[in-house]
Protein backbone atom coordinates (compact mmCIF):
# COMPACT_ATOMS: atom_id res chain seq x y z
CA UNK A 1 0.00 0.00 0.00
CA UNK A 2 0.90 3.79 -0.86
CA UNK A 3 1.80 5.86 2.59
CA UNK A 4 -1.27 6.85 4.26
CA UNK A 5 -0.15 9.97 4.03
CA UNK A 6 0.18 10.50 0.58
CA UNK A 7 -3.01 9.13 0.26
CA UNK A 8 -4.56 12.05 2.87
CA UNK A 9 -2.39 14.96 1.14
CA UNK A 10 -3.57 14.22 -1.95
CA UNK A 11 -7.39 13.88 -0.82
CA UNK A 12 -7.09 17.24 0.90
CA UNK A 13 -5.41 18.77 -2.84
CA UNK A 14 -8.65 17.44 -4.66
CA UNK A 15 -10.64 18.89 -2.22
CA UNK A 16 -8.92 22.16 -1.69
CA UNK A 17 -9.34 22.77 -5.57
CA UNK A 18 -13.27 21.19 -5.11
CA UNK A 19 -14.16 23.56 -2.82
CA UNK A 20 -12.25 26.38 -4.85
CA UNK A 21 -14.07 25.47 -8.33
CA UNK A 22 -17.72 24.45 -6.59
CA UNK A 23 -19.12 28.19 -6.01
CA UNK A 24 -18.50 29.04 -9.96
CA UNK A 25 -19.81 26.00 -11.58
CA UNK A 26 -22.75 25.60 -13.22
CA UNK A 27 -23.01 21.72 -13.02
CA UNK A 28 -22.03 21.30 -9.27
CA UNK A 29 -23.31 17.49 -9.76
CA UNK A 30 -21.08 16.95 -12.10
CA UNK A 31 -17.72 17.97 -10.66
CA UNK A 32 -18.00 15.24 -7.45
CA UNK A 33 -17.43 12.22 -10.23
CA UNK A 34 -15.00 14.26 -12.13
CA UNK A 35 -12.90 14.93 -9.43
CA UNK A 36 -12.68 11.41 -7.91
CA UNK A 37 -11.86 10.11 -11.70
CA UNK A 38 -8.93 12.35 -11.49
CA UNK A 39 -7.88 11.64 -7.90
CA UNK A 40 -7.75 7.87 -8.74
CA UNK A 41 -5.68 8.73 -11.97
CA UNK A 42 -3.67 10.70 -9.82
CA UNK A 43 -2.79 7.72 -8.24
CA UNK A 44 -2.19 5.44 -11.33
CA UNK A 45 -0.37 7.07 -12.89
CA UNK A 46 3.05 7.56 -10.37
CA UNK A 47 3.56 4.46 -12.23
CA UNK A 48 3.94 5.72 -15.14
CA UNK A 49 5.73 8.45 -14.22
CA UNK A 50 8.40 5.59 -13.03
CA UNK A 51 8.68 3.78 -16.15
CA UNK A 52 9.01 7.32 -18.00
CA UNK A 53 11.70 8.81 -16.23
CA UNK A 54 13.37 4.93 -15.61
CA UNK A 55 13.20 5.06 -19.45
CA UNK A 56 15.23 8.31 -20.37
CA UNK A 57 18.77 6.79 -19.79
CA UNK A 58 17.67 4.36 -22.70
CA UNK A 59 17.26 7.84 -25.11
CA UNK A 60 20.37 9.39 -23.99
CA UNK A 61 21.96 6.73 -24.23
CA UNK A 62 20.57 6.21 -27.74
CA UNK A 63 22.03 9.77 -29.14
CA UNK A 64 24.99 8.99 -27.90
CA UNK A 65 25.75 6.12 -30.00
CA UNK A 66 24.21 8.63 -32.96
CA UNK A 67 26.89 10.49 -32.28
CA UNK A 68 29.63 7.96 -32.12
CA UNK A 69 28.23 6.71 -35.73
CA UNK A 70 28.68 10.59 -36.86
CA UNK A 71 31.97 10.65 -35.48
CA UNK A 72 33.61 7.83 -37.26
CA UNK A 73 33.07 10.49 -40.96
CA UNK A 74 34.90 12.77 -38.95
CA UNK A 75 38.24 13.41 -39.73
CA UNK A 76 39.86 14.81 -36.36
CA UNK A 77 39.25 11.63 -34.50
CA UNK A 78 37.47 11.35 -30.52
CA UNK A 79 38.02 9.55 -28.32
CA UNK A 80 36.03 5.81 -28.33
CA UNK A 81 35.89 6.66 -24.19
CA UNK A 82 33.69 9.77 -24.59
CA UNK A 83 30.91 7.24 -25.72
CA UNK A 84 30.74 5.10 -22.99
CA UNK A 85 27.88 6.09 -22.86
CA UNK A 86 25.89 4.14 -25.77
CA UNK A 87 27.32 1.04 -24.67
CA UNK A 88 26.87 1.00 -20.94
CA UNK A 89 26.10 -2.46 -19.84
CA UNK A 90 23.42 -1.44 -17.40
CA UNK A 91 21.67 0.73 -19.31
CA UNK A 92 21.64 -2.13 -21.93
CA UNK A 93 20.13 -4.32 -19.84
CA UNK A 94 17.35 -2.06 -18.67
CA UNK A 95 16.39 -1.53 -22.36
CA UNK A 96 16.09 -5.36 -23.29
CA UNK A 97 13.76 -5.92 -19.85
CA UNK A 98 10.63 -7.23 -20.62
CA UNK A 99 8.70 -5.52 -18.06
CA UNK A 100 10.05 -1.99 -18.56
CA UNK A 101 9.24 -2.67 -22.60
CA UNK A 102 5.40 -3.83 -21.49
CA UNK A 103 4.87 -0.99 -19.09
CA UNK A 104 7.03 1.56 -21.88
CA UNK A 105 3.68 0.30 -24.68
CA UNK A 106 1.14 0.30 -21.79
CA UNK A 107 1.92 4.05 -20.78
CA UNK A 108 1.96 5.00 -24.29
CA UNK A 109 5.29 6.47 -22.79
CA UNK A 110 6.91 8.03 -26.53
CA UNK A 111 10.83 9.56 -25.88
CA UNK A 112 11.92 11.35 -29.57
CA UNK A 113 15.58 11.89 -29.98
CA UNK A 114 15.00 14.68 -31.98
CA UNK A 115 13.24 17.07 -30.06
CA UNK A 116 14.95 20.18 -28.36
CA UNK A 117 13.87 18.83 -24.97
CA UNK A 118 15.69 15.37 -25.28
CA UNK A 119 18.52 17.11 -27.51
CA UNK A 120 19.12 19.63 -24.53
CA UNK A 121 18.94 17.28 -21.36
CA UNK A 122 21.39 15.09 -23.48
CA UNK A 123 24.27 18.23 -23.79
CA UNK A 124 23.51 18.96 -19.97
CA UNK A 125 24.23 15.09 -19.15
CA UNK A 126 27.50 15.47 -21.16
CA UNK A 127 28.37 18.56 -19.59
CA UNK A 128 28.15 17.35 -15.86
CA UNK A 129 31.50 16.24 -14.19
CA UNK A 130 30.07 12.68 -13.45
CA UNK A 131 29.98 12.13 -17.37
CA UNK A 132 33.00 13.79 -18.12
CA UNK A 133 35.08 11.44 -15.75
CA UNK A 134 32.65 8.45 -16.87
CA UNK A 135 33.94 9.46 -20.55
CA UNK A 136 37.05 9.23 -19.49
CA UNK A 137 37.39 5.48 -18.62
CA UNK A 138 38.90 3.06 -21.19
CA UNK A 139 36.70 -0.06 -21.40
CA UNK A 140 34.79 0.65 -18.24
CA UNK A 141 33.95 -2.52 -16.35
CA UNK A 142 30.16 -3.78 -15.15
CA UNK A 143 30.74 -2.06 -11.85
CA UNK A 144 31.48 1.28 -13.77
CA UNK A 145 28.33 1.55 -15.73
CA UNK A 146 26.41 0.64 -12.60
CA UNK A 147 27.46 3.19 -10.75
CA UNK A 148 26.82 5.79 -13.94
CA UNK A 149 23.75 4.60 -14.62
CA UNK A 150 22.93 5.48 -10.54
CA UNK A 151 24.59 8.55 -10.53
CA UNK A 152 22.93 9.39 -13.77
CA UNK A 153 19.63 9.07 -12.48
CA UNK A 154 20.08 10.14 -8.93
CA UNK A 155 22.36 13.31 -9.24
CA UNK A 156 22.07 14.30 -12.80
CA UNK A 157 18.58 13.82 -14.38
CA UNK A 158 16.41 14.17 -11.13
CA UNK A 159 18.63 17.74 -9.96
CA UNK A 160 17.85 18.75 -13.34
CA UNK A 161 15.42 21.94 -13.58
CA UNK A 162 14.80 21.63 -17.26
CA UNK A 163 13.79 17.96 -16.74
CA UNK A 164 11.96 18.80 -13.27
CA UNK A 165 9.89 21.74 -14.97
CA UNK A 166 8.78 19.30 -18.18
CA UNK A 167 7.14 16.74 -15.33
CA UNK A 168 6.20 19.36 -13.30
CA UNK A 169 3.60 20.87 -16.95
CA UNK A 170 2.93 17.02 -17.22
CA UNK A 171 1.98 16.01 -14.40
CA UNK A 172 0.54 18.86 -11.55
CA UNK A 173 1.15 16.33 -8.58
CA UNK A 174 5.01 16.33 -9.91
CA UNK A 175 6.72 18.16 -6.63
CA UNK A 176 5.07 14.89 -4.50
CA UNK A 177 5.15 12.21 -7.00
CA UNK A 178 9.04 12.71 -7.39
CA UNK A 179 9.76 12.15 -3.79
CA UNK A 180 7.92 8.36 -4.13
CA UNK A 181 8.95 8.29 -7.60
CA UNK A 182 12.85 8.75 -6.79
CA UNK A 183 12.48 5.88 -4.01
CA UNK A 184 11.14 3.42 -6.61
CA UNK A 185 14.07 3.91 -8.93
CA UNK A 186 16.53 4.10 -6.36
CA UNK A 187 15.36 0.24 -5.56
CA UNK A 188 15.12 -0.56 -8.84
CA UNK A 189 18.54 0.14 -9.67
CA UNK A 190 19.74 -1.17 -6.59
CA UNK A 191 18.53 -4.66 -7.66
CA UNK A 192 20.64 -4.84 -10.15
CA UNK A 193 23.56 -5.05 -8.43
CA UNK A 194 23.53 -9.12 -7.20
CA UNK A 195 25.07 -12.17 -8.82
CA UNK A 196 23.14 -11.73 -12.11
CA UNK A 197 23.83 -8.81 -13.37
CA UNK A 198 21.15 -8.71 -15.99
CA UNK A 199 17.41 -8.35 -14.35
CA UNK A 200 16.10 -5.43 -12.78
CA UNK A 201 13.59 -6.23 -9.76
CA UNK A 202 11.12 -3.21 -10.22
CA UNK A 203 9.34 -1.47 -7.50
CA UNK A 204 6.24 -2.01 -7.04
CA UNK A 205 4.07 1.66 -6.38
CA UNK A 206 1.46 -0.44 -3.92
CA UNK A 207 1.13 -4.09 -2.91
CA UNK A 208 -2.65 -3.16 -3.57
CA UNK A 209 -3.44 0.16 -5.35
CA UNK A 210 -6.74 -0.36 -5.99
CA UNK A 211 -7.32 -0.65 -2.18
CA UNK A 212 -5.16 2.70 -1.83
CA UNK A 213 -7.65 4.48 -4.79
CA UNK A 214 -10.67 2.94 -3.05
CA UNK A 215 -9.57 4.30 0.34
CA UNK A 216 -8.51 7.96 -1.24
CA UNK A 217 -11.80 7.88 -3.19
CA UNK A 218 -14.23 6.65 -0.27
CA UNK A 219 -12.61 9.39 2.08
CA UNK A 220 -12.74 12.23 -0.72
CA UNK A 221 -16.82 11.40 -1.15
CA UNK A 222 -17.28 10.95 2.21
CA UNK A 223 -16.13 14.28 2.90
CA UNK A 224 -18.01 16.29 -0.09
CA UNK A 225 -21.06 14.46 0.93
CA UNK A 226 -21.43 15.25 4.35
CA UNK A 227 -19.47 18.80 4.18
CA UNK A 228 -22.28 20.51 5.77
CA UNK A 229 -22.54 18.65 8.56
CA UNK A 230 -19.37 18.39 9.01
CA UNK A 231 -19.48 22.50 9.14
CA UNK A 232 -22.07 22.63 11.37
CA UNK A 233 -18.67 20.54 14.18
CA UNK A 234 -16.51 23.13 12.85
CA UNK A 235 -18.96 26.00 13.60
CA UNK A 236 -19.56 24.37 16.92
CA UNK A 237 -16.42 23.55 18.03
CA UNK A 238 -14.41 26.39 16.96
CA UNK A 239 -14.73 28.91 19.79
CA UNK A 240 -13.92 32.61 19.05
CA UNK A 241 -13.88 31.34 15.25
CA UNK A 242 -17.04 31.76 12.56
CA UNK A 243 -16.72 29.49 9.64
CA UNK A 244 -16.13 31.94 7.29
CA UNK A 245 -13.36 33.60 8.55
CA UNK A 246 -11.54 30.10 8.88
CA UNK A 247 -9.19 29.67 5.91
CA UNK A 248 -10.69 27.43 3.17
CA UNK A 249 -7.03 24.88 3.63
CA UNK A 250 -7.51 24.76 7.16
CA UNK A 251 -11.23 23.60 6.78
CA UNK A 252 -10.47 21.04 4.36
CA UNK A 253 -8.22 19.61 6.72
CA UNK A 254 -11.06 19.44 9.38
CA UNK A 255 -13.33 18.57 6.90
CA UNK A 256 -11.37 15.53 5.93
CA UNK A 257 -10.31 14.76 9.70
CA UNK A 258 -13.83 14.44 11.09
CA UNK A 259 -14.69 12.35 7.96
CA UNK A 260 -11.88 9.73 8.56
CA UNK A 261 -12.66 9.92 12.14
CA UNK A 262 -16.45 9.06 11.57
CA UNK A 263 -16.52 7.31 8.41
CA UNK A 264 -12.78 4.94 8.94
CA UNK A 265 -13.81 2.36 12.22
CA UNK A 266 -10.24 0.65 11.88
CA UNK A 267 -8.10 3.83 12.04
CA UNK A 268 -7.26 5.02 15.17
CA UNK A 269 -8.50 8.52 16.30
CA UNK A 270 -4.77 9.44 17.64
CA UNK A 271 -3.42 8.81 14.19
CA UNK A 272 -5.86 10.84 12.21
CA UNK A 273 -5.16 13.60 14.74
CA UNK A 274 -1.54 13.38 14.38
CA UNK A 275 -1.67 13.21 10.43
CA UNK A 276 -3.83 15.97 9.98
CA UNK A 277 -1.73 18.20 12.87
CA UNK A 278 1.61 17.33 10.31
CA UNK A 279 -0.30 18.12 7.28
CA UNK A 280 -1.37 21.03 8.64
CA UNK A 281 2.09 22.30 9.72
CA UNK A 282 2.82 21.62 6.14
CA UNK A 283 0.66 22.84 3.87
CA UNK A 284 -1.19 25.42 5.70
CA UNK A 285 0.09 28.46 8.30
CA UNK A 286 2.55 27.62 11.06
CA UNK A 287 -0.19 28.44 13.77
CA UNK A 288 -2.04 25.71 11.65
CA UNK A 289 -0.92 22.72 13.80
CA UNK A 290 -2.23 24.28 16.83
CA UNK A 291 -5.79 25.13 15.57
CA UNK A 292 -6.50 22.09 14.03
CA UNK A 293 -5.01 19.72 16.84
CA UNK A 294 -7.60 21.74 19.37
CA UNK A 295 -10.36 21.85 17.38
CA UNK A 296 -10.58 18.04 16.06
CA UNK A 297 -9.92 16.96 19.66
CA UNK A 298 -13.20 19.03 21.08
CA UNK A 299 -15.01 17.43 17.57
CA UNK A 300 -13.84 14.02 18.49
CA UNK A 301 -14.93 14.02 22.23
CA UNK A 302 -18.27 15.07 21.55
CA UNK A 303 -18.74 12.79 18.57
CA UNK A 304 -17.86 9.83 20.58
CA UNK A 305 -19.93 10.75 23.32
CA UNK A 306 -22.98 10.98 20.78
CA UNK A 307 -22.46 7.67 19.44
CA UNK A 308 -20.90 9.42 15.83
CA UNK A 309 -17.57 8.06 16.05
CA UNK A 310 -17.49 4.37 16.87
CA UNK A 311 -14.28 2.72 17.00
CA UNK A 312 -13.14 -0.80 18.51
CA UNK A 313 -10.35 -2.95 19.33
CA UNK A 314 -7.30 -2.44 21.02
CA UNK A 315 -5.87 0.98 20.77
CA UNK A 316 -8.62 2.17 18.19
CA UNK A 317 -10.72 4.42 21.06
CA UNK A 318 -7.95 6.98 23.36
CA UNK A 319 -7.43 9.75 21.50
CA UNK A 320 -5.27 10.89 24.73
Amino acid sequence: MLNRRILRVRVLQYLYSYYSLIKFSDKPEQLKPNFIRKLSTSLEEINKYYYKLLSLPIILSDINAEKKEIAKSEKIKKSSSRFNFSKNIAISFLRRNKKLIDNVNRFKIDWNAKTPEIRSWYNFVMDNEITKDYSLLNNPKFKDDFDYLKRLINKILFNNEDINQFFEIENIHWYDDRIIIRSMIKKTIKSLNSSNFNTFAFANLSEDIKDDINFASSLFESIVDHTSEYDEYITKHSKNWKIDRISLMDKSILRMGIGEMVNFSNIPIKVTMNECIDIAKNYSTPKSGLFINGVLDVISLNLQKKGVINKSGKGLIDNK
